[in-house]
């Protein structure tokens, strides 16, 4: 694994709807890897691509946005009220955060000292009311450098821990990594199909590159590449997938099966490991990709993540390079479902 690349891609931010800040990144670790880039102009997404010998289009897509809260008011002595859809309160007293205001502010999540908590609220979850944000600086410092809105991120602390690595924003960088790192695998591989990177924005709110991108190139077919649950204390292989088991391949109602037998057929075929994900909706990109126009075939692969959408998510590198290793076997072997070209 290419831990300088990871690091870079998750040390840098990418809140939902300000993905452009980590397209650079993006672009240089590609350089080299594919024909083009672009940015897709009306969602804010990137898209790269690789020429094959044929004609059909196959895009790989991973979401590049982040979980993020925003500043919801300016409390006097400095402090700042914050709100999120997609973070749970719960976990966040103690963390490391960054605002994002005129310039990157760090700040700390703090709560009531436990000695001063009233009698009969000691088992009280927190919520967003009883959260705020401190960051060292006077109510006229604060006043000046953030306004109500302004995004709040985790700040990175990239590790590794036994086995494994920890940081914020694994979800999804850890796809954008499969992404690059398969243009990497790629470079000097004849292959038939032509190949669609999207980097695609808003994921974690409305899906919004995904489709309007997708409506784009409209390609032949479709495989995202996303996280899922990972098993740990307390959630078990009927909640979760085990670390270092290999990814897992979604099955399910809003998936093409046929698409999906192909690329567990690659990794049958060549011995990798990999685990199976069973359900209705995927609650990814790849439901929103699955009806644009005509309806586009698309198949979902994931690597296992534990404490999703908190500042210490956690995987198994062993996970993502057998992921990039399926997913290159399966473009050499792709053959198109359906005949369209893919332009954008």
């Amino acid at each position: 694994m290419d831990e300088n690349l990871l690091r870079n891609l998750t040390e840098n931010f990418a809140p939902t709807g300000s993905e452009r800040s980590i397209f650079p990144v993006i672009e240089s670790a590609l350089k080299g890897y594919i024909d083009e880039i672009k940015v897709h102009e009306p969602s804010n997404s990137l898209i790269g691509f690789k020429k094959g010998t044929g004609k059909c289009a196959l895009m790989l897509e991973a979401h590049v946005d982040e979980v993020v809260m925003v500043v919801s008011n300016l409390e006097k002595n400095g402090f700042l009220k914050v709100t999120s859809r997609s973070i749970d309160p719960k976990i966040l007293p103690g963390s490391e955060v960054i605002i994002h205001g005129k310039k990157r502010i760090k700040g700390v999540i703090g709560v009531k000292p436990y000695h001063l908590v009233k009698e009969g609220d000691e088992n009280v979850a927190y919520d967003f009311n009883k959260l705020f944000v401190d960051t060292g600086l006077s109510e006229s410092e604060i006043r000046d450098l953030v306004s109500v809105g302004d995004y709040v991120t985790f700040a990175p602390n990239f590790d590794k821990i036994g086995n494994y690595f920890v940081n914020k924003s694994f979800d999804n960088r850890l796809g954008v990594y499969v992404l690059i790192e398969t243009a990497r695998v790629l470079k000097n591989i004849r292959h038939d199909v032509n190949v669609y990177f999207l980097f695609s924005s808003q994921e974690e709110f409305t899906g919004l590159g995904a489709i309007t991108a997708t409506f784009s190139i409209f390609p032949s077919a479709s495989v995202v590449i996303d996280v899922t649950f990972g098993t740990q204390y307390r959630i078990t292989s009927s909640d979760g997938f085990e670390l270092g088991k290999g990814p897992a391949i979604f099955y399910g109602i809003s998936v093409n099966r046929d698409l999906t037998d192909k690329l567990s057929s690659v990794a049958n075929k060549y011995g990798i490991p990999y685990q199976k994900e069973v359900g209705v909706l995927s609650s990814t990109d790849a439901d929103k990709i699955s009806l644009v126009r005509s309806g586009i075939p698309v198949t979902l692969i994931s690597i296992p993540i534990r404490y999703m959408h908190t500042p210490i998510e956690m995987f198994d590198p062993f996970d993502v390079d057998k992921t990039v290793q399926i997913l290159k076997l399966f473009i050499e072997e792709f053959k198109p479902l359906e005949d369209k070209n893919g332009e954008y």
